[in-house]
């Protein structure tokens, strides 16, 4: 039990060396203290004792008194094709400061992240390039790596155009072009934010979700959009999906669902009351928003442990 209670004292070395660019500035051969010091302009002293934790936790190895890059370091430079930079740095972030004020949640039934910078979280990072490039960046990563095999299990091949509703940086979409390059494929997002995105594989759409869904697609994507928000403001969204879509076009709904997660749904949730005052749902708690908004559940796909795609038509 003692051991839980000093956990960060993993993490947060880890976090540090990524918002220094530590383990990039490794890379490019600053294979020694000293030289990492004059680069990064740190404490030479400060900087060994935490190169050695480093070096313990296997992100760093030394050779012939040169510091070397482990596998694990290597996946926290910027241009690995599998980076997790930005993923190990948002978590030690605003996340973090709520979560270490919970109680504030516990106490008011608000959000504590709202409560302590106030203003809602997605306003928060909408106003803050830098801090939306981070956090859109983290959403990347992690939609990369849990939606590389989608297209094995869903066939999207029927649909003439598809547009991802909300899809951040577009790494399902783009996915999803190169395995079909006949489908028009879209991304649908807010200007904030598709003025960080640089890939090419897809078309871009400027929009809020909450005004209107303008794609003219026979079939959207919303990927973990719905769990960010109360069933209010979830409805709204799903309404604007209904009227966007014609009679036989489809919504495909990937989130997670808490009935079928066999751990950390209960922490899944936490964390969206922390931080947006929502919550990951059930299967029927998204039946009823669905048939609530238009929708009804045709088909249900497991994605991988934690997400599953709701396929849907108009009721």
């Amino acid at each position: 039990m003692k051991d839980l209670f000093t956990n960060y004292w993993s993490y947060l070395p880890v976090y540090t060396a990524c918002k220094l660019n530590l383990f990039d500035a490794i890379k490019k051969h600053n294979n020694t203290i000293e030289k990492i010091a004059n680069y990064l302009q740190l404490h030479e002293e400060s900087l060994k004792y935490f190169i050695t934790v480093l070096q313990e936790l296997n992100f760093i190895k030394i050779d012939e008194n040169k510091i070397k890059l482990t596998n694990f370091g290597l996946q926290l430079t910027e241009n690995h094709p599998k980076s997790l930079k930005y993923a190990c740095i948002v978590w030690g972030e605003e996340h973090l400061t709520a979560w270490q004020n919970m109680d504030i949640t516990l106490k008011t039934g608000k959000s504590a992240f709202e409560q302590i910078y106030k203003k809602p979280f997605f306003d928060y990072i909408s106003e803050n390039k830098q801090k939306a490039e981070v956090y859109h960046k983290a959403m990347n990563e992690y939609a990369r790596d849990d939606y590389e095999n989608i297209c094995e299990i869903i066939d999207f091949s029927i649909h003439k155009n598809i547009t991802d509703v909300g899809g951040g940086l577009g790494a399902l979409i783009s996915i999803i072009s190169k395995k079909y390059p006949y489908i028009n494929c879209y991304l649908f997002e807010k200007p904030e934010v598709i003025e960080l995105t640089e890939n090419k594989d897809f078309n871009k759409i400027e929009g809020d979700f909450f005004d209107k869904i303008n794609t003219g697609s026979d079939a959207l994507i919303m990927s973990r959009i719905v769990h960010d928000w109360c069933d209010k403001k979830a409805l709204q969204i799903l309404k604007n999906a209904n009227k966007a879509l014609d009679k036989n076009d489809y919504l495909y709904l990937i989130e997670n669902l808490t009935d079928r997660i066999e751990n950390k749904a209960a922490l899944l949730s936490l964390n969206m009351l922390i931080m947006t005052k929502s919550y990951e749902r059930t299967q029927s708690e998204y039946e009823n928003l669905l048939e609530k908004s238009g929708f009804k559940i045709i088909e249900i796909y497991k994605i991988n442990e934690l997400q599953y795609c709701l396929k849907c038509k108009k009721s």
